[in-house]
């Protein structure tokens, strides 16, 4: 608490759009000000009451629609804690226009602080605080840099993920590292969950970084560009099925789609949601990939490129609830294909939002 103390105040802008973070907290715990926090649109506080909880489920229950996908619980409400600091929401769809830039001279800032935020900040925005902008990236840099690094991670199959702080600059998450941290990833552990770790471990890692820019201790080191790695955008193919592939790689593509939507397959012209799934092990078959090689109530044994992959909940679309339970017990028998690689079916990734 002594050492805490002893770090000048400063006065910062946060640029996050991500609710489950308590970085503010910790950095008021530090004695350091934040003067506004901005975001380029505020939705209302997404928590209801227990009633309202308990009418919107035994309405689902009652029409029948889908089981929702398994949500993270979050640890912290960064929109009730600024309710309650009584720190200024800001609203600007472009932090770039030159009205918001005088804006934020008017603030008389010291530091700005980006984590999770949608826009690309160019250079009037950038040369405005008087210690410059701090940024925050969900991966160890040079390595995935982009805008959405945790579902490439889990596509990819990696074993360790991170977060880096880095001083920011026009080229996107380029700029000299000032804080690195690695995280390891759960065998099984989803997009959804990794994102939750990281969100932490920003927080701490940020304030850390923030109390060092205000003793003057900051070392910033230039990133290795011959390492560097960069993947954008999700698209509707990045996020396809390839029964060619192994039981693991497509495990891995369902993991990195999750808790935001399903896998999606197709068999014949239907589409089936995949909710969960693990891959297996085992000796070849004999069986094409994509055909179903066993099958019980509520699951699918599918071969795969290279092992098998064990469907443990499934949709038959555009069935739900109990109309698709009782679907499933005469539809997709065993020795029925899935189409090896499916077009996007129509369906747009929503794991980029």
């Amino acid at each position: 608490m002594e050492a805490v103390s002893n770090v000048p105040k400063l006065r910062l802008l946060v640029l996050s759009e991500i609710d489950d973070w308590d970085f503010g907290r910790q950095l008021k715990a530090c004695g350091h000000d934040i003067v506004a926090w901005v975001r380029p649109r505020w939705k209302r506080d997404p928590t209801c009451g227990g009633l309202c909880h308990a009418v919107r489920t035994t309405i689902k229950a009652i029409l029948c629609l889908p089981k929702p996908i398994r949500t993270i619980k979050p640890r912290f409400g960064a929109w009730r804690w600024l309710n309650k600091e009584k720190i200024l929401r800001i609203t600007s769809p472009n932090v770039n226009s030159p009205t918001f830039v005088e804006h934020v001279k008017r603030l008389n800032v010291d530091l700005i602080v980006v984590y999770f935020f949608s826009q690309i900040l160019k250079t009037a925005i950038l040369q405005t605080p008087r210690l410059g902008i701090l940024n925050c990236h969900p991966s160890l840099l040079p390595r995935y840099g982009g805008p959405h690094p945790a579902f490439w991670m889990l596509k990819n199959g990696e074993s360790v993920a991170g977060v880096t702080v880095h001083v920011m600059t026009e080229k996107i998450d380029a700029g000299d590292i000032v804080a690195q941290q690695e995280l390891m990833i759960g065998e099984n552990e989803n997009a959804g969950q990794l994102m939750q770790r990281q969100h932490h471990a920003a927080a701490a890692l940020l304030t850390e970084a923030v109390n060092a820019m205000a003793q003057g201790t900051i070392d910033p080191r230039p990133q290795n560009i011959a390492e560097r790695s960069y993947f954008g955008k999700i698209k509707a193919a990045d996020t396809t099925l390839d029964w060619n592939g192994s039981a693991r790689q497509i495990a891995n593509l369902w993991r990195a789609l999750q808790p935001y939507e399903p896998l999606a397959a197709c068999l014949n012209g239907t589409t089936i949601r995949i909710y969960d799934a693990r891959p297996q092990e085992g000796p070849p078959s004999g069986r094409v990939p994509g055909e179903i090689m066993a099958k019980q109530s509520g699951r699918l044994l599918v071969q795969t490129g290279n092992g098998y992959l064990e469907i443990r909940s499934y949709e038959i679309v555009p069935f739900h609830g109990w109309v698709n339970r009782i679907l499933q017990e005469f539809r997709l028998p065993v020795g029925s294909r899935f189409d090896l690689a499916p077009s996007a079916m129509g369906l747009t990734s929503k794991a980029a939002s």
